[in-house]
Order: C-alpha cells, then sequence, then structure tokens
C-alpha cells in the first residue's frame, strides 16, 4: 500500500523547493516589475545594505571598516526602516569615523556616544542600544573569539560564530547584545559574508532571518501556515520550512553565499516588503515576479 502522506509530504516539498527556486530567480535577475505601484524595481544591488557598502568601497574605506561598519549597523536593525538606517549609518561613518572605531567607542563616555548616534538616528531606544554598541565594540576590542576575529581578519566558521555571538564575559554578561538575536545573528553572518567579502564556512547552516515581510510572503505562497500564530511561535515554522525547501532548490546568488538559505533570504525580505505589504495596502494584487502567480492570498 502506498505511504500517501509522505507522498503529500513529498509533493509539498517539491512545490516548496520550486518557489525558493523562483523567488531567488526573480530576485537576483533583477526582474522584479514595480511599475505598477510607480516604484523602482528591486534588485540585489539595490538591498540598503549592499548600496551602503558600494559606497564605503568607492570612497576608498578599508575592509576592516566596512566588516566594523556592518558588524555595529546590523546591531540596530530591529524593526527599522532599514533603507533609512543604513543610509543614514553611511552618513555617521564619514562625519565620525569614531563612532565605528572600536577602541574609541571602548573609551567614550556613555552620554557622548548616545548623543552621537541619537543624532545620527542610529538608535531607536537609546540607552539600551547605547549600551549595546558600546559593549559590541569592547568586545571586538578586547579580541578573542571567532566573532572579533571574523571581524578583524574577514575569515570565520557560520557555526563557530553564531555560537560565539550568544557568549558571556566573566560576570555572566552577553558580549555581543541584540547581534545575537535569532533574526539579527544570522543577517548579520550573512552580510559579513555578502556584501562584506568575508569568507565564512558552513554559510549553509545560516537560517532565513524572519521578520514580519518574511512571515508575509511565507504564508502568501502556502510554504506554511502561521496564521494566528504569535511572531516568536511562528518563526521556528517558517525557518524550517524554508530550510527545507532550499535544500530541494536550485538557484544562485552572491558567490559567498549561493545557493543557501542566506542568499533566498534577502529575495524573500524584498518580495515581502514590496510585494505583499503593497498589495495588503491596496487591498488588490499587483503581481511584481513569476512567485507572485503561487500566491494565495485573498483580498
Amino acid at each position: 500500500m502506498e505511504d500517501r502522506p509522505n507522498k503529500d509530504i513529498d509533493r509539498s516539498r517539491c512545490r516548496s523547493s520550486q518557489l525558493a527556486t523562483t523567488v531567488a530567480n526573480d530576485f537576483y535577475s533583477g526582474q522584479l516589475d514595480l511599475s505598477a505601484r510607480g516604484a523602482i524595481p528591486v534588485g540585489w544591488s539595490i538591498m540598503p545594505e549592499v548600496e551602503a557598502v558600494t559606497r564605503l568601497r568607492r570612497d576608498g574605506q578599508p575592509e576592516l571598516t566596512v566588516r566594523r561598519f556592518l558588524t555595529f549597523v546590523s546591531a540596530m536593525e530591529r524593526n527599522r526602516d532599514s533603507n533609512r538606517l543604513w543610509a543614514d549609518a553611511v552618513e555617521l561613518l564619514a562625519s565620525q569615523p569614531e563612532t565605528f572605531d572600536p577602541p574609541a567607542v571602548s573609551v567614550m563616555p556613555l552620554g557622548e556616544l548616545a548623543e552621537k548616534l541619537s543624532a545620527a538616528r542610529m538608535t531607536r531606544y537609546h540607552r539600551s542600544d547605547t549600551d549595546a554598541w558600546q559593549t559590541i565594540a569592547r568586545s571586538l576590542h578586547a579580541g578573542g573569539g571567532p566573532v572579533a576575529h571574523l571581524v578583524e581578519q574577514g575569515r570565520g566558521d557560520a557555526v563557530k560564530l553564531l555560537n560565539d555571538l550568544c557568549s558571556v564575559d566573566s560576570e555572566g554578561r552577553p558580549r555581543y547584545p541584540v547581534l545575537k538575536g535569532q533574526k539579527i545573528g544570522p543577517l548579520w553572518v550573512r552580510v559579513m559574508a555578502e556584501p562584506g567579502g568575508a569568507e565564512v564556512e558552513n554559510i549553509d547552516v545560516v537560517d532565513i532571518a524572519v521578520d514580519i515581510h518574511v512571515r508575509k510572503v511565507t504564508e502568501n505562497l502556502g510554504v506554511a501556515n502561521t496564521h494566528g500564530l504569535a511572531m516568536d511561535k511562528a518563526k521556528p515554522t517558517i525557518r524550517d520550512a524554508w530550510k527545507s525547501a532550499v535544500a530541494g532548490a536550485e538557484f544562485g546568488g552572491p558567490p559567498g553565499i549561493a545557493g543557501t538559505c542566506a542568499a533566498l533570504d534577502p529575495a524573500l525580505w524584498a518580495y515581502g516588503k514590496y510585494g505583499c505589504g503593497h498589495c495588503t495596502k491596496a487591498g488588490k494584487l499587483e503581481p511584481i515576479g513569476e512567485a507572485c502567480r503561487c500566491c494565495q492570498k485573498q483580498l
């Protein structure tokens, strides 16, 4: 007798893998069409962190500075407008480079640092974000451990990096507060590899960094049903669904992350932000790519 439930699971995985391939291909080919909503095309080259790194390199910033920049700004990504955050960060680096220098930040009076970061719109939760920025700076300055090594030398292993992000100091305090989160941690490892250019081994262990945009596209495409679940309950289901999908998918991406969840992650984010988010507000379906043909949302 056929094992019908297993066959259904296989079909579901196959469909999800096809969707992962389509989403990634739409994104990396630069063919996402936002013309119906009067917006510019969306793709890898105009992701906010990619545009920021492109500007830094054009301005002649050394790769060490680029990696430090990516680390501090990634830590501020919680519930923020990414386009504005990364653009403001570029301006802060140009005007006050000491705010991205771990030795300088380590000894800077907290009030002075808070004023600089707040004025540059780097912080949202001003006290806790400033504390986190300085703590990360001190951990990087102290050295020792995979995270500091990756920032300083540009080489690391994703498994060790994710573990080190959760490390604590001798008094039991997090060494990388905020940066160690389930969304921000994978995001940071990914941006260090691409566009950061660091050599990150075992990048395939990095999960999708689930946020509201990724959740929208996941539900609308029917890859996982998390309707009615609180976000913290939905995240593991979404991560597992896309990890399974990527295992059977075939797509490219930037060299350091090609074919992995790390490469699919920005594509899902773009689909959710510029596709699903727009359709929800507009109250009608306006496709931006091939994957939209599989949308199950009813408006």
